[in-house]
């Protein structure tokens, strides 16, 4: 009997059907949750996109065997939890990386240049207050990064070619040509724009908080693609609507998506997308085709080449 594998739609036809191509019986629901999950107790793997997967399934589901993230984040399932239960959990490093790299840097530009704003007033046929809109050069500017995995390096690398002073930091400083590495608290006083790579962890959740936005620089911007609460968000919400900071851009939040009633749809200061900095036709098909490898070296009996767990 095949083993059976459940997975999103969009991941087996961005994968060109490869886990199908291999012989494997496919279940293919919009998005793998805990009841699609529960559904098929006979599955022996699924590609998550970000839907929590609780502790509680490992003994409902006998025959598990992976869980590949489609992506780069695995914060939605606990790892180290599944692999108590004998289940690899693996995801894909890199797949996304130049994707949301030049979402971060674009993301910089647009508030550089105050672009949404701009476009806004004129859409209303407010032409005069478009043009009072006075945006700055990236030209000469500090740019610092915090985290410096596969997407940091990459941000550090488009900029190289943006005449800015690239500061980084990371909990392990690297060999780099793209910046200077610096303390958290040099990063934050003396950076014009900050754009947020970190790994979601219990040590780095809330980690940027009010202390943090009163380090700041009041024209200074932060950009966050990483994972919502890394920042706490009512201290963000407070330095924006207080100036602390001049603004922000923003494509994670603490509750996705974003409730409709959340303050930060009310400032205008804030650059809002809803989680798609890595929308990218290659960005996905690498994910999709990365997630569907791990899957058929865990099932074919190899040990994957991106696990994140290891399993007992």
């Amino acid at each position: 009997m095949k083993p059976k594998i459940i997975m999103p739609a969009t991941a087996d036809t961005l994968s060109n059907h490869y886990l199908k191509e291999k012989g494997y019986d496919i279940i293919t629901v919009p998005n793998v949750t805990e009841q699609a999950l529960l559904d098929h107790p006979d599955v022996s793997a699924a590609i998550l996109f970000v839907a929590p997967i609780p502790n509680t399934i490992y003994d409902k589901l006998p025959n598990l065997k992976v869980l590949a993230r489609y992506g780069v984040g695995y914060d939605s399932v606990d790892a180290q939890y599944a692999a108590t239960k004998g289940v690899w959990v693996t995801n894909t490093p890199g797949a996304n990386a130049v994707s949301v790299a030049e979402s971060a840097v674009s993301d910089l530009l647009l508030l550089a240049k105050r672009s949404p704003w701009i476009s806004q007033k004129m859409r209303a046929g407010d032409l005069s207050g478009a043009l009072k809109l006075m945006g700055r050069d990236v030209a000469g500017s500090t740019v610092g990064i915090v985290g410096y995995g596969h997407i940091g390096q990459s941000v550090a690398k488009i900029l190289s070619g943006f005449d800015v002073n690239v500061l980084i930091y990371n909990r392990t400083p690297r060999e780099t040509t793209y910046g200077t590495f610096v303390d958290w608290d040099t990063l934050f006083k003396e950076s014009d724009y900050i754009t947020i790579h970190l790994a979601a962890t219990p040590e780095t959740e809330g980690r940027i908080s009010q202390a943090e936005f009163e380090m700041m620089k009041p024209t200074a911007s932060i950009i966050n693609l990483a994972r919502g609460p890394i920042i706490n968000e009512d201290a963000m919400i407070t330095a924006l609507k207080t100036h602390t900071i001049e603004s922000a851009a923003l494509d994670v939040f603490d509750q996705e998506p974003l409730p409709t009633d959340s303050p930060l749809f009310d400032l205008d200061n804030v650059f809002l997308t809803p989680h798609t900095a890595a929308q990218t036709l290659e960005a996905h098909n690498r994910m999709a085709v990365g997630a569907s490898k791990m899957i058929d070296q865990v099932l074919s009996g190899q040990t994957p080449d991106w696990a994140v767990n290891q399993p007992e």
